[in-house]
């Protein structure tokens, strides 16, 4: 296929270390790694968010709105008890988990392994936990299994052009006021491009300004063409 300008909109999906059992599996069935994005499929459910990192808070949070239960899983501490009381994780957000463990549908599990995703054909029923010091595992009946472990939970799909265009050092595809990237007649728009604003809306409004930028750049014209103006 030959063409003139090129679009990349592969999004992000998956993250950097190696996966749990059952979490490709189960990947798109219960297995997320976008609380904004799926959320809203858990109202008055029981989910599990594995990871000790700020964006792992703000997923667990953001679920609180919609299911029954939050189980938020953490292989380490986060606080931990000292003489002059417990001190929390300085490295997180401390407003955010505060606002975290004031919400009553959230079960913390501190110490504790993800050891597998479990489930059926109709998709994510459980997680197998093994809590420190404990010889047993566990599995705690969720339907729905956030991950968020080493790398984040959310990681731009860029293999394909790591030498064609510039990156930057999350691997989100770098472009400029109208989408365009490093290189001429490329243009990047949505998750690839790894900013905070994850939302269909902002993939929307991206990929009208690449629209509008290509049929700038394809008819060599000085200026942006808008569908108002007739002349």
């Amino acid at each position: 296929v030959k063409a003139r300008s090129l679009v990349l909109a592969t999004g992000a999906m998956g993250r950097v270390g190696r996966p749990f059992p059952g979490e490709k599996e189960f990947l798109g069935s219960g297995v997320s790694y976008c609380a904004t994005c799926d959320g809203a499929f858990y109202r008055d459910s029981v989910v599990a968010v594995y990871g000790a990192s700020t964006e792992a808070i703000e997923e667990a949070l953001f679920l609180t709105k919609f299911a029954k239960t939050v189980h938020w899983i953490t292989s380490v501490d986060i606080s931990r008890e000292t003489e002059s009381g417990f001190e929390r994780n300085k490295i997180l957000d401390q407003d955010l988990l505060a606002s975290l463990y004031e919400c009553e549908n959230v079960e913390h599990l501190e110490q504790t392994k993800l050891i597998e995703v479990m489930g059926d054909v109709s998709g994510v029923t459980g997680v197998k936990l093994k809590r420190k010091g404990s010889k047993e595992e566990e599995v705690i009946e969720v339907e729905g299994a956030f991950i968020y472990g080493a790398g984040g939970g959310s990681k731009p799909i860029t293999e394909f052009c790591q030498s064609k265009v510039e990156l930057d050092e999350s691997s989100g595809v770098i472009v400029d006021e109208n989408m365009k990237t490093s290189c001429d007649g490329v243009y990047a728009i949505g998750d690839i491009r790894n900013t905070d604003y994850k939302q269909v809306v902002v993939a929307a409004s991206d990929g009208c300004i690449a629209a509008m930028s290509i049929e700038k750049f394809l008819y060599n014209r000085k200026s942006i063409k808008v569908d108002w103006i007739h002349k």
